[in-house]
């Protein structure tokens, strides 16, 4: 009996080696979320502006067109829950820090959360390299192994080499270049009907929740003499066009009810004719050179609230 256990051990052992070794290796490839908190840990104190929000701000805000040391805190299907976290999470840090951005988008007061959505694996990245408490230590999010697919493709580019950055060294997504527009999607329209279908919410349920949300960013950053300033990112016609007028107007009244009881200023962009097709990527996100032009709209309407 004592054999067999032995023969049992052996045959096991290497297993959780092996995934030890993998797991070590694949938090080695360089990903936005860790490059972030590690420039937070190191800039907290002297930062003056942040970006929060999803990919509408992640490739949308530049912060080098911002006045001031700013940085984007932003990512991809980033909703307010982790935004708050990380807002929070550096609050004994701040001594500069003056202004937060904060995006509203036609799909955020109805949000369930990126816990409950197709893209839930990115909560993941939020555990394992933002230090979030959001999520168990012993959830399925706890290592990157437990998404197989995602690291297995991960592990090739290590092996090959073949690592490119998709944000820069202030945070802001990078990949978004015009020349890589799918002009066939842009001109028929399926691009912008998938994302309407994918923002549009199927029910109500969740509006408190995020106001709650809300609520503790807005009362943060009252409490340190930070200006939170809402925004709505512009989108192209033929997303804006045909959103669901009930969803969108409900959009508009709570945000508005939202701006008015803590007095903040609200620049609503979604459908600013300054922007034009070669400002977007797709019908809701915009491209590199939509992003400089929007930087530099937004910085010069945020300077308009000193004067």
């Amino acid at each position: 009996m004592n054999r067999f256990l032995k023969y049992i051990l052996v045959f096991i052992l290497p297993f959780p080696i092996i995934a030890a070794i993998l797991e070590y290796e694949i938090r080695k490839v360089p990903n936005p979320y860790k490059y972030k908190y590690e420039w937070m840990q190191k800039n907290a104190a002297d930062v003056v502006t942040l970006v929060f929000g999803s990919s509408h701000t992640f490739w949308g805000i530049r912060p080098e067109y911002l006045e001031g040391k700013a940085f984007n805190l932003a990512n991809v299907s980033q909703g307010w829950e982790q935004d708050w976290f990380l807002l929070n999470y550096w609050a004994n840090n701040y001594k500069q820090l003056r202004t937060v951005i904060i995006p509203i988008s036609f799909f955020s007061w109805f949000s369930q959360g990126m816990e409950y959505g197709f893209e839930s694996f990115r909560c993941r990245y939020y555990k394992i390299y933002m230090d979030c408490n959001l999520y168990s230590d012993f959830s399925k999010y706890s290592l990157e192994l437990f998404d197989w697919d995602t690291a297995r493709i991960k592990l090739q580019k290590l092996y090959s080499n073949s690592i490119e950055l998709d944000y820069d060294e202030l945070g802001c997504g990078n990949v978004n270049k015009l020349t890589g527009k799918n002009l066939k999607m842009w001109e028929n329209g399926s691009e912008a009907d998938a994302a309407i279908k994918r923002h549009t919410a199927k029910n109500w349920d969740f509006i408190a929740k995020n106001q709650a949300i809300m609520k503790h960013i807005a009362v943060f950053c009252k409490n340190h003499n930070i200006q939170l300033i809402l925004i709505t990112t512009p989108c192209w016609s033929s997303y804006t066009d045909n959103l669901d007028k009930k969803q969108l107007a409900k959009m508009y009244e709570l945000t508005h009810q939202f701006q008015h009881e803590y007095q903040l200023p609200y620049f609503d962009y979604l459908k600013d004719p300054r922007f034009t097709a070669d400002d977007f990527i797709d019908s809701n996100h915009l491209s590199d050179v939509g992003a400089i032009k929007f930087s530099q709209i937004l910085n010069a309407d945020i300077l308009s609230l000193s004067k």
